[in-house]
């Protein structure tokens, strides 16, 4: 920066030392004479042609005349004219000196050392002072920010004010480095940020930038991007261009548009540069949609493009605005020649007034000549007007033509900051409705009075913030081509106070089908059931299908959402649905199987009983069964219905008594078979003890069983089986029962199998008994099996899952079941039916009571003395001790 500075100061210098004799009013385009003279700044002409080949800072050729801009010159001389009118400045007279910038910033520098010869006093050796009191006491101008920064280094050394009614760059609100600029514009930064909102509103999030190198296009491209990156949204490319855009980079930029999957360009620019980036998206078929900023959005230079509207849709922003009040009236009725006035612009505009008839008449001659007999010649009435500005926006032309180029916008800025400028001079000056004579002021005064301005407009107040920036907001417009004609249509408003959008979307006319909202995004929208999964750049993203047990309703969604307990949903889905209930039910085909074999086993016992009681006065029956055989029967048969209640759906009833009843019976079970084993293996002389408790099986009974109902019971109380339904299955609502203390559960299936355990080694242990009927066989291999089959249990309960969590348990109580059955009373159901006879009976019964008829016979002192006598004894205290 302090590069720049020392360049333009020399610049400034060497511009000074051919201007400081030059008289400023016959350098003026546009000249009045007054007592306080107002400078102006504008590009008349759009470029300077010769600025290679130039022999002296006077040599510059300026070419390209703006419309748009000697409209804005027109409206400073307007207000200023009104002004003088007016009571506002009382016995003052305002003039103004506007120079031609010609869109160039060294032009610019030049015009703006012609406007204050007194900074020659600044060059006097003998003098010291940098303070100069001038006869133009403030600039208007420029509209480019790169030449207002440039003319605002010189201005800001002597505290002039320059207010500017279009530069909106950023870099002009540093009021360390431009301490005397003031814009009737809101900063680009404002503008920045109502582009990006309006990207964000329309869900767009892969966008192109293309801007001008210089102050305006950089600082507004920068702006911009720390907005789009906030809001997520990615740039697709950024192009800066030259201020003397050549057409190779018009071809290079082209070639983008047309590879870049981005259909929504942002372009800072000049109108001159649109105008031809434009004409070259026409001719190559390139259709988007385009975001004008402020310095063309109300162009009619670009607008009056042949064949606009197919280049696409146009949405602009530009500065809220009013009609003037007269001024197109002023505009019809102008005047040349007015005392004290050099008014070269006036001039322009009568010209291109009075030949725009003439060169509609030229078009038309042209257009009859076919229908003509004889040889018109149209010579006459073409002008020089075609050859002084581009030819397409002559096309146009009719009586109405220079009306209709009449950017109101930047019109009214101008306007304004006139105004400002005026109401300023009107705090300083006047005092109770008088003026002093005295117009002797420094340049800081004014620059002060301008900075606290307020000027009344329609029931508000227009005032500079901070920055020396206005904060009137923007109007949103949508270019709309019918036929020859563009129409800027409102469409919304940005209000930079509050940073609201307010957009009327129904306005909008885009060119598409059916008028739809274009996309432009990185990535196609992801389908519901879909989300986003972001990779380089962010906006960018892939799409991924929800998983199972989550749900996307909606497209283009980041997350996907979890499914309720009660529901499930497929791979890539978009909505839940409901889960299948499931339970160990009683069609499933295992079941059917399980439940037959119960049932089988229950007709088994039923049977057995129902023999039993049939042969309950033979001898066999009295000698092999005893009164708790039926006990063991009953236990089985308890067992066996516990099954049932493992099949079907289970409720919290259920699901407390299904273990704890098989548990009880199963003990009761054991406990019976055991006293049996201790009955026939502990000789009695070895171990009294033993043989004192058989003679009470009750009481063994009692405690046995005690322990099984104690373990149930505390289970029950602390943390008892309990009903639950489990949703870790996918698309299964699985209905079963939860042990609740696996401890204890544990503890109640291990005291059965220690039972188990000591009945195996007893019965095992036994003394051989006869082959024809060795019970303790028997009982060895049913708990053997009973064993082996709760050993396999354990771990195929802990690794199965689902339904047939419940069905494994079910086959280990039938498998325990059938092997009581089969093992320990089907032997003797045998025996019953196929060995009932007397030689069989007197063989089997001697042999198998052998030992046991000699230990009752010692406890019983030798009441049965006689041998033959023993069988009938043994009987008859067997139903003793059995009696209950």
């Amino acid at each position: 920066m302090i590069r720049n500075l020392l360049f333009y100061a020399l610049y400034a210098y060497f511009h000074w030392r051919f201007a400081k004799s030059c008289n400023i009013r016959d350098q003026a385009a546009a000249y009045l004479d007054g007592d306080i003279m107002i400078g102006g700044i504008i590009p008349i002409n759009s470029e300077v042609t010769n600025i290679l080949n130039r022999t002296g800072p006077d040599d510059s050729q300026c070419a390209l005349i703006s419309l748009r801009n000697i409209f804005n010159a027109l409206s400073m001389m307007y207000t200023i004219e009104e002004i003088n009118n007016s009571p506002l400045l009382p016995g003052i007279k305002l003039g103004y000196a506007i120079y031609d910038s010609c869109g160039d910033a060294s032009k610019a520098i030049q015009s703006t050392i012609k406007l204050f010869p007194e900074l020659n006093a600044l060059y006097n050796p003998p003098s010291c002072s940098t303070k100069i009191v001038s006869a133009v006491k403030a600039v208007i101008g420029e509209i480019n920010s790169e030449i207002s920064v440039a003319i605002s280094r010189i201005l800001s050394l002597h505290s002039i004010p320059q207010v500017s009614p279009a530069s909106s760059a950023e870099e002009l609100s540093d009021t360390i480095k431009f301490p005397s600029f003031l814009r009737t514009v809101p900063s680009d930064v404002h503008q920045t940020k109502a582009i990006a909102k309006i990207i964000k509103k329309f869900q767009w999030n892969w966008i192109a930038v293309i801007a001008s190198n210089d102050n305006y296009g950089q600082s507004a491209a920068k702006n911009l991007n720390l907005f789009l990156t906030e809001d997520g949204i990615c740039t697709a490319f950024m192009k800066f261009i030259s201020t003397k855009v050549t057409d190779s980079e018009i071809h290079s930029i082209t070639d983008t548009l047309q590879m870049s999957t981005a259909n929504v360009i942002v372009v800072f620019a000049k109108t001159n540069f649109v105008g031809r980036i434009l004409k070259e998206s026409i001719a190559l078929n390139i259709t988007k949609t385009w975001i004008a900023t402020d310095n063309w959005s109300s162009s009619r230079e670009v607008a009056s493009v042949a064949n606009i509207e197919k280049v696409g849709t146009v949405i602009g922003f530009n500065f809220q605005a009013e009609k003037i009040p007269g001024f197109m009236e002023y505009l019809q009725n102008i005047q040349t020649s007015r005392d004290g006035e050099n008014n070269q612009i006036i001039k322009e505009y009568k010209t291109f007034l009075s030949q725009c008839r003439k060169y509609k008449d030229y078009h038309e001659c042209i257009s009859s000549l076919s229908n003509c007999s004889t040889t018109h010649d149209c010579s006459d009435l073409k002008f020089s007007l075609s050859s002084r500005i581009d030819n397409d926006t002559t096309m146009l032309a009719s009586d109405d033509y220079l009306l209709q180029y009449i950017n109101l916008f930047t019109v009214y800025s101008t306007h304004l900051a006139v105004q400002s400028v005026v109401y300023a001079l009107q705090n300083i000056l006047c005092k109770n409705g008088k003026c002093a004579k005295d117009l002797q002021f420094l340049p800081q005064e004014l620059v002060n009075g301008i900075k606290n301005v307020r000027i009344p407009k329609s029931g508000y107040f227009f005032y500079f913030d901070k920055k020396g920036a206005f904060v009137n907001g923007y109007d949103i417009i949508n270019w709309n081509t019918l036929g020859s004609v563009t129409l800027f249509n409102t469409v919304g408003h940005y209000n930079i106070v509050s940073s609201e959008l307010t957009l009327n979307k129904s306005l909008l006319m885009w060119h598409t089908e059916n008028n739809t909202v274009p996309e432009s995004n990185c990535s196609k929208a992801c389908p519901p059931g879909y989300f986003k999964k972001h990779i380089f750049p962010y906006c960018c993203f892939e799409c991924s299908p929800c998983s199972e047990g989550y749900y996307l309703p909606e497209p283009d969604s980041d997350q996907c959402r979890r499914c309720e307990d009660k529901k499930w949903s497929r791979l890539g889905s978009s909505q839940c649905e409901e889960r299948r209930v499931e339970y160990f039910n009683w069609k499933d085909p295992f079941a059917i199987a399980q439940m037959t074999f119960a049932t089988f086993a229950c007709l088994l016992l039923l049977t057995t009983f129902c023999l039993f009681i049939k042969y309950n006065n033979t001898l066999i029956v009295k000698a092999a069964v005893e009164n708790y055989t039926y006990v063991v029967i009953t236990s089985l048969l308890i067992s066996l219905t516990s099954t049932y209640l493992f099949i079907g759906e289970p409720s919290d009833t259920v699901c407390k008594v299904r273990q704890p009843l098989y548990g009880i019976s199963f003990t009761l079970c054991i406990s019976c078979i055991l006293i049996k084993s201790l009955q026939f293996n502990f000789p009695v002389k070895r171990v009294k003890f033993l043989t004192t408790l058989t003679n009470y099986p009750l009481i063994i009974l009692g405690v046995l069983n005690t322990v099984q109902i104690f373990i149930c019971t505390l289970w029950l109380t602390l943390n008892g089986p309990y009903y639950t339904i489990i949703y870790s299955i996918p698309e299964i609502e699985l209905v079963q029962c939860e042990e609740g203390s696996h401890v204890l559960f544990s503890a109640m299936l291990g005291y059965i199998a220690f039972l188990a355990l000591i009945c195996f080694i007893f019965a095992y242990k036994g003394k051989k008994l006869p082959e024809k009927y060795n019970e303790a066989r028997g009982i060895t291999f049913a708990m053997l099996i009973y064993m082996f089959v709760w050993i396999v249990f354990i771990p195929l309960y802990m690794n199965t899952a689902g339904t047939y969590h419940s069905a494994v348990q079910v086959v280990a109580i039938l498998a325990s079941a059938y092997a009581m059955i089969v093992c320990h009373l089907l032997p003797t159901c045998y025996i019953i039916l196929f060995k009932n006879n007397k030689e069989d009976t007197q063989s089997i019964l001697p042999s198998k009571l052998n030992k046991t008829a000699n230990n009752m016979m010692w406890r019983v002192n030798g009441c049965m003395k006689q041998r033959a006598n023993i069988i009938n004894g043994i009987i008859l205290l067997r139903r003793r001790r059995w009696s209950i």
